[in-house]
């Protein structure tokens, strides 16, 4: 049955629609015959017997003709009490001579079948969830943050962003808010009707001239996705015109940093109702004197279903800057918001109330750590194609020349208890911050190679590896800031305590059109894996290089971005062909082989490992628990470590022991099957602990245990004062 008001009667909402149709159903004469449906208007019917009436003037039926009126479930219409009970607008219902009469005619019942407000409500709740302990919010403060970039690819000067988070914590229950605020070029009160139809894609919006990816105003990255897919390839169709600054660059951007980040009308929607259930799009075009402002509600739905109004409809409040007669003083986060339009040319603030108070703690509490990961999502939007190589050098500079290089995103968290308390905002700038992964990556890597896939001769990969050497006592590979934090186990009962670099973690990270989707990775290509026999390159070399991929747009990623459909199936297809590019050209040698000599060289000139000399041959160590780590040791008489050679009978302190012991060292073990000398990383060493007057004892311990700062003299002094007691 057709939703709708009651006969005769028009809601509060209906009355307010100017182009609501009067109530009316369609009626078929069924009794005989195949007769056309006729439509019939209730307007000012509101008995039964005005009803019945209307029915024999519409259909010419005389007064003595007898007939029934049934809906198409046959419940018959014979009173007012089921005339207002069973009829609603746009029902369809049969003139029969008997309420179970079969039907002389097959008939047609329109039927409305708009989606749930749920589908577009709890969207967020379904395509936001956690991934490897990680909690999505970020992620969804990153689908309005891609609006606010595709909004303000035009600008001339700076791409201003800020996330505004306001906790109003004076009360349980206290009027939160979030805002993204962006002086991109603003929205029309069409383009705010678009942004509000879900799934409505920008390439299939009236205006032809947008759908070529080249927006008016406001359209630019507000847009969606084809209407009944949850994933889509972006339309890339040749543009007309370039836009601000492509024209120096070409239409290709490196890292494909071309700020086409928001497709799907589909992302927006669902980020907002994730983090609360009521959101106000405020926003101002430019060259417009007015402010346009839209609020969607789970409320508001909620509420026009229970009045049977239409769901998906609104109304659009057009006013001057400012304007803030028509918020409540209890809502003064949003007055405030609205009080700065003054002297903006243009913009778009979308405020999210109702926060959901899952999200508050998290917000509060992991204040350091989840603006890295927005750093991380957009790293090379903020540092350029090359990324944070400014942190790597070890100091400020000016970044190079890129297309996002004006770009700004702030985040502001105000905690309205402490500001009454004297407290300040805090404000993080996510440029300055110099910890978020990609700026480890690149900061403790000590080389790069670059090359570039071809897919299916349109689809472009660029892709960049780095190595991360070994120093001396440690791997230098960045640890994962979003694992789950790892119970270290005792070092004295572990045969070696080196983190394994990498570990079991992916290569490469991806981005698409230069931003990160967080929950795709690759693990490798055949060319830069492993070998199966051992070569000249230690296999632990293969584990100290991360890398990133960057795609254009045509692959495919899902509406909430957190994952590609295709890219290593496409990536690893055998037409699929690999180069390297040095210094912006592709090589034709083939990769795997300039791979394997970039490595070699990596190993070779970068790791700073142990020196093992005067092989003494192979032992077996039954004490150790494990079988696996008992055999074989290659026994050695000294080692070459950081420029210092340490040797049998050589006195020794150790480090990071409890207690610190003083030894001579016995003799220096390695596992694995080695002959002659050779560089290594880990290893142990076998020492007797001095003085030997007071102990009888042998001790194995890891040679990152060893102090290499204490001279041959301090440890002999130490024995004689001990020996002296």
């Amino acid at each position: 049955m057709a939703s709708g008001g009651r006969p005769g009667t028009r809601s509060s909402g209906q009355d307010a629609m100017d182009a609501e149709e009067e109530t009316s159903v369609f009626v078929y004469d069924r009794r005989d015959g195949d007769y056309p449906e006729k439509k019939i208007q209730l307007g000012g019917i509101f008995k039964f017997e005005s009803f019945k009436a209307r029915i024999r003037e519409v259909f010419e039926l005389k007064n003595e003709e007898e007939f029934v009126i049934v809906t198409t479930n046959r419940e018959e219409i014979k009173d007012t009490k089921t005339y207002d009970k069973l009829i609603e607008d746009g029902d369809t219902l049969y003139i029969l001579n008997t309420a179970d009469q079969e039907l002389a005619a097959p008939t047609q019942e329109r039927i409305d079948y708009l989606p749930h407000y749920d589908t577009l409500v709890k969207s967020g709740m379904y395509e936001y969830y956690a991934s490897e302990g990680q909690n999505p919010l970020p992620y969804a403060f990153a689908e309005l943050i891609d609006n606010a970039l595709a909004a303000t690819a035009d600008n001339v000067g700076d791409r201003n962003i800020e996330l505004r988070i306001i906790l109003d914590d004076r009360i349980e229950g206290g009027k939160h808010c979030i805002c993204v605020l962006d002086n991109g070029h603003g929205m029309t009160s069409k383009d705010l009707n678009d942004w509000a139809v879900y799934r409505l894609s920008k390439f299939n919006r009236k205006d032809r001239r947008r759908s070529t990816g080249y927006s008016g105003p406001g359209m630019r990255g507000r847009g969606g996705a084809a209407q009944s897919a949850p994933q889509v390839t972006v339309d890339t169709r040749t543009r007309a015109e370039p836009t601000a600054g492509e024209s120096e660059l070409g239409f290709w951007r490196p890292r494909s940093l071309n700020s086409e980040i928001s497709y799907f009308g589909v992302g927006g929607k669902q980020a907002v109702f994730f983090i609360g259930t009521t959101t106000r799009m405020i926003t101002k075009p430019k060259n417009s004197k007015d402010v346009h402002e839209l609020v969607i509600s789970q409320e508001d739905f909620e509420k026009k279903e229970k009045n049977k109004e239409k769901i998906y409809s609104g109304y659009i409040r057009n006013r001057k800057p400012g304007d803030t007669s028509h918020i409540s003083s209890e809502e003064d986060h949003i007055r405030k918001i609205i009080s700065e339009e003054t002297g903006r040319e243009n913009f778009t603030a979308v405020v999210v109330t109702n926060v959901n108070t899952v999200h508050l703690k998290f917000l509060k509490d992991y204040m350091k750590y989840w603006p890295k990961q927005l750093s991380h999502i957009y790293h090379y939007y903020l540092h350029g194609p090359q990324g944070n190589t400014a942190a790597a050098e070890g100091g400020k500079r000016a970044r190079c020349d890129s297309p996002s290089q004006h770009i700004h995103i702030q985040i502001k968290l105000i905690q309205i208890k402490l500001i009454q308390m004297g407290r300040k905002e805090k404000i993080v700038d996510l440029r300055e911050l110099e910890d978020d992964m990609q700026t480890q990556y690149i900061q403790k890597s000590a080389d790069s190679f670059e090359f570039k896939a071809t897919v299916e001769g349109t689809g472009i990969v660029e892709g960049i590896l780095r190595y991360h050497p070994f120093l001396y006592d440690r791997e230098t590979y960045p640890p994962d800031m979003y694992a789950p934090p790892v119970v270290e186990e005792d070092e004295d009962d572990c045969v070696s305590t080196d983190r394994p670099a990498r570990g079991k973690r992916p290569i490469f990270e991806c981005y698409w059109n230069g931003r990160l989707i967080p929950y795709t990775f690759v693990d490798d290509f055949e060319w830069c894996s492993p070998p199966k026999k051992r070569g000249v390159i230690p296999v632990e070399c293969y584990n100290r290089i991360s890398g990133c991929l960057f795609t254009n747009d045509k692959f495919q990623v899902s509406t909430n971005k957190l994952t590609f459909m295709d890219l290593e199936v496409r990536l690893k297809d055998k037409n699929t062909t690999y180069s390297m590019v040095k210094q912006g050209q592709e090589q034709r040698a083939k990769i795997d082989r300039q791979f394997f000599e970039w490595l070699k060289e990596c190993h070779e000139k970068y790791d700073k490992q142990v020196k093992f000399c005067g092989f003494g041959g192979s032992i077996t160590r039954p004490e150790l628990a494990s079988k696996k780590q008992q055999a074989p040791w290659a026994v050695f008489k000294s080692i070459e470590w950081d420029g210092k050679v340490f040797k049998e009978g050589q006195l020794v302190r150790t480090q990071r022991t409890v207690p610190i012991i003083y030894g001579t060292i016995q003799r220096f073990l390695l596992h694995g099957d080695y002959e002659g000398e050779v560089f290594a990383t880990g290893g142990e060493m076998e020492i007797r602990q001095e003085p030997s007057s007071l102990y009888d004892e042998v001790k194995v311990l890891h040679l990152s245990k060893l102090d290499r700062s204490t001279t041959k003299l301090q440890a002999k002094k130490y024995i004689e004062e001990e020996e002296a007691k």
